[in-house]
Parts: C-alpha cells; sequence; structure tokens
C-alpha cells in the first residue's frame, strides 16, 4: 500500500512541478513588465523576455517587415494583377461619379476642401495675366515676320472678304451724316468757313446762287457723289491697297504704329470680363459634369487609374525607402502596450500555450514515476 502512495504522490508532485514550471515560463516571457527592485539589489529575471527585449525585437520586427513581408517585389506584383487593378478602378470610379453627381458648387468646393477665398476675383487676374503675357510673347517671337505670316491665314482673307461691307457701311454713314440737320450745319459751316477769306470770289459765286445757299446746291452733289457705284469702288480699292500693304509690314513695325502695352492689356481684360467665370463657379458639379460624366467615368479614369498604378509601381522601391517603414514598425512596437501585446497572443495561442502546460505536466508526472520507481526498487 505504501508503495502506490508513494508512486501515486511522486507521480502527481512531479507531474505539478512540470505543469508550473511551463506556466511560470509562459507567464515569464511577458512579466514582469518592469524591472523590480528589493532594496538596490535588482531581482533576477526582471523585467520578462519580451519587456526586456522590447527594442531588440522592434528593430527585428522592422527589419523582417521591409526585407521579407511588405517588400517592393510583392507589392508591385499585387498591383500588377488584373483583379487587383479592376478593384482599383472600381473604388476610383464610385468616388469621382459621387463627386461629379454632388451638389457642391465650384466655389464652395474651393473654400471648403482647399481653403481659397475669392475665387472669382483670382481666377480673372490670373487668367487676365496669363493672357497679357502669351500675346507679349506671341508679338516678341513674330517680330520679324510679316503680319499675313503670323495672323491664321482665314482671319486674313477674312478681312479682305469683309472690306466691300466696310466700304458700305462708311458710305452710307457719310450719307446719313450729309442728310442729317447736323450734318447740313457742318457742311454749311465748312463751305462758309473755306469762303470766308477768299474776297471777290465769294461774290461771284453768290451772284452765281443767287438766294440759294451753296450749302444746299453742294449735298446733293456730295450724297450722289457718296452713292455713285465708282465711288465705291475707287475706295474699294484704296482699302484693299492699304489693308494688303498692312499685311505685309514686318509685326515689329505694326506694333510699332500701336500702344500694345495697353491694347494687349485693354484686350486680356475684355476677354476675362466676357468669361461666365462667375456663372460657372455657381454652378453645381452635377450639372457641369452632365455632358462630360460619362466619358470621364468610363474612358478618363480607367486610364488614370492604369497610369497611376504605373507609376506608384515604377516609384515603389523608392517610395517605401523614403517612408522608413522599418522605423514606423520599430517605432509603433516600442509605443505599443505590453499589456496589451500579451492579451493578443495568449488569444492567439491560448490553445498551444495549454497544450505546453500540460505537457510540463505530463512530462514531470513521467519523470516522477521514473524516480518513484529508482527509489522503490534501488
Amino acid at each position: 500500500m505504501n508503495m502506490w502512495l508513494t508512486l501515486t504522490t511522486m507521480v502527481i508532485v512531479g507531474a505539478f512541478i512540470g505543469g508550473l514550471t511551463n506556466l511560470i515560463a509562459i507567464k515569464m516571457l511577458f512579466r514582469p513588465f518592469n524591472t523590480i527592485y528589493i532594496g538596490k539589489f535588482k531581482v533576477p529575471f526582471t523585467p520578462g523576455l519580451i519587456p526586456k527585449r522590447r527594442h531588440q525585437l522592434a528593430v527585428q520586427l522592422g527589419e523582417t517587415v521591409t526585407k521579407h513581408l511588405l517588400t517592393a517585389e510583392g507589392v508591385q506584383t499585387k498591383m500588377n494583377e488584373s483583379g487587383f487593378r479592376s478593384e482599383m478602378t472600381e473604388l476610383v470610379q464610385g468616388e469621382v461619379k459621387r463627386f461629379l453627381q454632388s451638389d457642391i458648387t465650384l466655389k464652395e468646393l474651393l473654400k471648403k476642401d482647399f481653403g481659397v477665398e475669392d475665387v472669382q476675383s483670382r481666377i480673372q487676374t490670373t487668367t487676365e495675366t496669363w493672357l497679357v503675357n502669351r500675346m507679349k510673347k506671341m508679338l516678341e517671337d513674330s517680330d520679324s515676320k510679316e503680319m499675313k505670316d503670323v495672323l491664321p491665314e482665314k482671319f486674313v482673307a477674312a478681312g479682305e472678304e469683309k472690306l466691300p461691307e466696310v466700304v458700305d457701311w462708311l458710305l452710307n454713314k457719310g450719307v446719313l451724316y450729309l442728310e442729317s440737320p447736323e450734318g447740313r450745319k457742318a457742311l454749311a459751316s465748312g463751305i462758309d468757313a473755306f469762303l470766308m477769306d477768299k474776297g471777290m470770289l465769294v461774290n461771284m459765286v453768290s451772284m452765281f446762287f443767287g438766294n440759294v445757299s451753296i450749302a444746299e446746291k453742294v449735298q446733293p452733289e456730295l450724297i450722289k457723289f457718296l452713292k455713285h457705284d465708282n465711288t465705291k469702288e475707287t475706295l474699294l480699292k484704296l482699302l484693299q491697297q492699304e489693308y494688303r500693304g498692312f499685311m505685309e509690314k514686318r509685326m515689329g513695325e505694326a506694333v510699332g504704329m500701336l500702344n500694345v502695352p495697353d491694347i494687349t492689356t485693354a484686350l486680356a481684360k475684355e476677354i476675362t470680363k466676357r468669361l461666365p467665370i462667375e456663372e460657372y463657379l455657381d454652378t453645381p458639379l452635377s450639372t457641369l459634369a452632365e455632358t462630360i460624366e460619362g466619358w470621364v467615368l468610363n474612358e478618363l479614369t480607367p486610364k488614370a487609374v492604369a497610369a497611376g498604378l504605373n507609376l506608384f509601381a515604377a516609384r515603389l522601391e523608392v517610395l517605401l525607402e523614403k517612408m522608413h517603414l522599418a522605423k514606423i514598425v520599430e517605432e509603433q512596437v516600442e509605443t505599443f502596450s505590453l499589456q496589451r501585446l500579451e492579451e493578443i497572443i495568449i488569444s492567439i495561442a491560448k490553445s498551444e500555450l495549454k497544450m505546453i502546460t500540460w505537457l510540463g505536466a505530463l512530462l514531470g508526472g513521467i519523470i516522477g514515476l521514473v524516480q518513484a520507481i529508482l527509489v522503490l526498487f534501488l
């Protein structure tokens, strides 16, 4: 009876010691979290293994992540997969569609997301400055060229085609002016001023016309002259000659005849003023994008996503190097709560850790049994 009691006791004690030893070893991986002192003496094996080697663990994890887990080659392979690219394209298309169908205006968008105030004034100023600089650059580059070579061919031809209309407009304006009271008065004043210092010539003309005003005689003749086909033809030929001569002038010479800085500035202001900037800024994006939404979503977005992924993949190695991922992982591990880390590892390997504890108990029990047998039979 004493023999079986001895065997059982030694097996139980051995199992208890083995299981407890493994349990303590597992706990000592994390605990204690801090160094323990008794007086001035440091308690051995404090802190636990992981807290004690926390820095080395952080460094090793950082190197492992960058060298073996999150590598440029691995990420590039993933990015080049057709499935991943399709998912990214669908994701971006969804975001673009949501953006294009929103009721926010451009003015509100620029103010809300980019902090840009007084958008209209900024756009007008920028556009005006750009137009002035572009016109000045064009004039400088074309300084030695003829006007007809600088201006578009259709523009030059259209200008000459408009000359008959210009002649008709000028002659009609002249006729209307002569027929108006203001025109008759101006004609009479002009004739009187011309004949005022002619002396005898005035008397002779007055005798010839009698009591009728000279202006009343001259006015109908001038109107006939302006309406005559020969007058129109002569004036047209004169304008054509001057127009062609102007078009053959060097740009620098033609510009010298004008006050270019004032003209370019005034023209840029006028063009900018006529642009519907305010109207577009106050229009919702959903309205602005009605005509281009399909093109943006189905054509532009897939091409943009593909180009962006290709560029990202090509520069990925440099990007990862600049991000210093190893340092980021190291810093995160350094600041991670040891208690939380312990909970995570234990929750993941709970069953395995229990098996290790029971394995220690089993080995301890076997060792206790062997010891009991040796004690009893030796």
